[in-house]
C-alpha cells in the first residue's frame, strides 16, 4: 500500500513537472510537440483554448482502447496520469513563460523537462495518456525503448506539420523529442541497467559461492581454454545490476585479487530475477 502512494505521488508529479514544461517553455515559443500533445498545441493555438482542455478531449477514444489491452490497475494508473496532466495544464497555463530567440536552448530544456516529467510518470508504471497508450501497446510487441517508439510516431504526426508552421520550428520541435525520447528512455532504465560479467579465476568455486549467497545472482560455468598455456579454465559468467556491480568486484577482490575480470553492458536481461517495465505493468496489485 504504501509502495502505491508513493508511485501515485511520482505520477502526479512527473505529470505537472511535463505540463509545467509544456506551458512555460513549448507555448511561449508557439513550439510544436507529437502526439496528443502536438494535436493539442495545434488546436490551441488555432482556437485559442486551453490546451488541457483538448488533451482531456483528444485522450477519451484512446483510453477506450488501451482497456481491451492493458490491466484496470494500468488504466487507472495512466487515468491518474492524464487527468494529472489535464489539470496542471490549466493550472500552470499563464503561471511562467520562457521566450528565447535561441532554438536550440528552447529545444533542449523543452526535451529535458518534458522527458523527465513523462519518464518519472513511466517509471512508476503509468502515462500521461495519449500516443504513450499506443506506444506502450507496440512497445511490449517488439521490445522497443518506449521513448523510441514515441518519436518515431510523433515524427510521422510532426510530418503533416510542415505545411501549417515554419519549417525552422518544425525542425527545433523535432530535436526536442529527440532530446525527450533520450531522457525518457534513460529514466525507464535508471539504475536497472544491467551488466554481464566474465571472470577467469583460479578460485571459481569459492566465487561461485559468494556470489550466489551474497548478490543472490545466478551464476554459469564456461569451459575455457588459454590460448597460450593450453589450460582448461572454468569462466563464471552472471548479469548483475548496476547497483550491484561494485559489490561484485569487492567480492572478486577479496577472494581473487588476480582474476581477470570482462565487464560489458547489457540492454536488456529476460527472466527470473530481472523484470523490464512492461512486464511489471500486468504484474499490478
Amino acid at each position: 500500500m504504501k509502495n502505491n502512494y508513493r508511485e501515485i505521488t511520482f505520477v502526479i508529479f512527473g505529470s505537472f513537472l511535463a505540463a509545467f514544461t509544456v506551458n512555460s517553455i513549448l507555448v511561449p515559443n508557439r513550439f510544436l510537440s507529437g502526439g496528443i500533445s502536438g494535436l493539442s498545441l495545434f488546436s490551441h493555438y488555432i482556437f485559442g483554448l486551453p490546451v488541457g482542455f483538448f488533451v482531456l478531449l483528444f485522450n477519451i477514444p484512446l483510453f477506450v482502447l488501451g482497456k481491451y489491452y492493458f490491466p484496470w490497475p494500468f488504466i487507472y494508473r495512466s487515468l491518474l496520469g492524464m487527468l494529472s496532466f489535464s489539470a496542471a495544464l490549466l493550472v500552470t497555463r499563464n503561471l511562467y513563460a520562457f521566450q528565447s530567440s535561441d532554438l536550440f536552448l528552447v529545444s533542449l530544456l523543452g526535451g529535458i523537462g518534458t522527458g523527465l516529467g513523462y519518464g518519472i510518470v513511466y517509471s512508476n508504471r503509468a502515462t500521461v495518456g495519449g500516443m504513450d497508450i499506443v506506444g506502450m501497446i507496440l512497445c511490449r510487441r517488439f521490445s522497443i525503448g518506449l521513448g523510441t517508439v514515441n518519436f518515431a510516431l510523433n515524427l510521422v504526426l510532426l510530418s503533416a506539420a510542415l505545411y501549417l508552421f515554419p519549417v525552422r520550428i518544425v525542425v527545433y520541435t523535432v530535436l526536442s523529442m529527440y532530446v525527450n525520447s533520450l531522457v525518457v528512455d534513460r529514466l525507464q532504465l535508471g539504475l536497472n541497467v544491467s551488466k554481464t560479467v566474465f571472470v577467469i579465476s583460479n578460485n571459481h568455486e569459492e566465487l561461485v559461492q559468494e556470489i550466489v549467497k551474497k548478490l543472490h545472482r545466478g551464476v554459469t560455468l564456461l569451459e575455457g581454454k588459454g590460448g597460450f598455456t593450453h589450460e582448461s579454465k572454468q569462466v563464471i559468467l552472471t548479469t548483475v545490476s548496476l547497483l550491484q556491480l561494485s559489490k561484485l568486484k569487492e567480492i572478486i577482490g577479496k577472494v581473487d585479487p588476480k582474476a581477470f575480470v570482462i565487464v560489458t553492458g547489457t540492454s536488456e536481461v529476460l527472466g527470473k530475477g530481472f523484470k523490464t517495465m512492461h512486464d511489471e505493468i500486468f504484474d499490478l496489485s
